[in-house]
């Protein structure tokens, strides 16, 4: 077995802990019993993240701080006192400025980085990047990832958008640069600063399966391309053609790949690919049909291509074992999607 470095009953510090994924991660945290400080933008927002994770567990503590700019120098010096880890989450989501949006999700980064060296008691930080800041999907193409895989042609295009492409595809591009630019600056500072915790980096693709407080956060993040499938309409359509077949991961499969990264000393300090199985579109639509027989779905996509990438997920699946019940791997793309569509009907 791994050595845990970072035990239960020990806090961790967790920046957008409201999110699709955030809230997982502190969900896992807490039923693996550690406690959980975690940051939002404004805590009465945010309350009934405190009213569920209290109410769910004993004996472990879940408490909510603001952080109102995460860009602001220094923003998480006072926050994180007392903590082991951070796990940093928390990143804008895409934006029509590149000049705005990449700047702020690279300064979060190392503020969570300058913060942790501030501070003695934390061991071990990781931070969530995307998968699209290793590479796009490749459309067929074979493409191997490894540890030194980045998407610059994502960078390019978020700051400077094709003029062939259509013009909602911008965001698209804005946010492949911002979490690029991110992570590389992050890995940077670690290596020309030399802190004395353990940095990891997560790299998970399209998140299926649950959202946590569906009645609160809605349908966040990769979710809502879920919900469109379900529902049919235009909207799908252009989606579903911009949207290239690529790799997925549940959400609580990606949040335990962070809890892993954070506790065990094994892991780190490296990037984790959470590439748990390709899928596309149709693979999602053939869940809905055989667990809804009676309602209507769009028809199947045509020219779908299966992605050709090759990312080091063995490794990831290793990682994901040491933490889940069973030594289980990876959630299976049948079983996400169906706890998926539960929470649309």
């Amino acid at each position: 077995m791994p050595t845990i470095v970072i035990n239960p009953g020990a806090t961790i510090f967790v920046t957008g802990v409201n999110g699709l994924i955030g809230s997982h991660v502190a969900d896992q945290l807490l039923k693996k019993g550690y406690n959980v400080r975690g940051a939002v933008r404004d805590i009465v927002k945010s309350k009934w993240l405190s009213d569920y994770f209290n109410g769910k567990y004993q004996g472990v503590k879940f408490e909510l701080v603001a952080v109102p700019d995460m860009a602001v120098e220094g923003c998480y010096d006072d926050v994180v006192k007392g903590t082991e880890g951070f796990v940093h989450v928390a990143s804008p989501l895409n934006g029509e400025d590149p000049n705005i949006v990449i700047p702020t999700a690279v300064n979060a980064g190392l503020n969570a980085l300058k913060a942790s060296a501030k501070t003695p008691s934390i061991k071990r930080v990781v931070y969530t990047s995307s998968s699209i800041a290793a590479t796009f999907a490749s459309n067929g193409t074979e493409k191997v990832l490894d540890q030194t895989s980045y998407n610059e042609d994502g960078i390019a295009k978020g700051w400077k958008h094709p003029e062939n492409e259509p013009d909602f595809m911008r965001g698209f591009y804005i946010y492949a640069a911002l979490k690029t630019e991110a992570e590389k600056a992050c890995w940077k500072w670690v290596e020309e600063n030399k802190p004395g915790f353990v940095f990891n980096s997560i790299l998970p693709n399209i998140n299926h399966s649950k959202v946590l407080v569906p009645e609160e956060q809605g349908t966040p993040s990769t979710i809502a391309w879920g919900k469109l499938a379900f529902e049919g309409g235009e909207r799908f359509q252009q989606i579903s053609h911009m949207l290239q077949p690529q790799y997925f991961i549940s959400t609580e499969d990606c949040a335990l790949l962070h809890i892993s990264a954070l506790i065990y000393a094994e892991v780190g300090p490296e990037r984790v690919f959470g590439f748990a199985a390709p899928w596309d579109f149709n693979q999602l639509l053939a869940v809905y049909r055989k667990e809804y027989p009676t309602r209507t779905f769009p028809d199947d996509v045509p020219g779908l291509v299966t992605d050709g990438t090759k990312p080091p997920r063995e490794r990831a699946e290793e990682v994901l074992k040491w933490v889940k019940e069973g030594g289980e791997g990876w959630d299976s793309l049948e079983k996400s999607v169906k706890e998926m569509a539960e929470q649309f009907v």
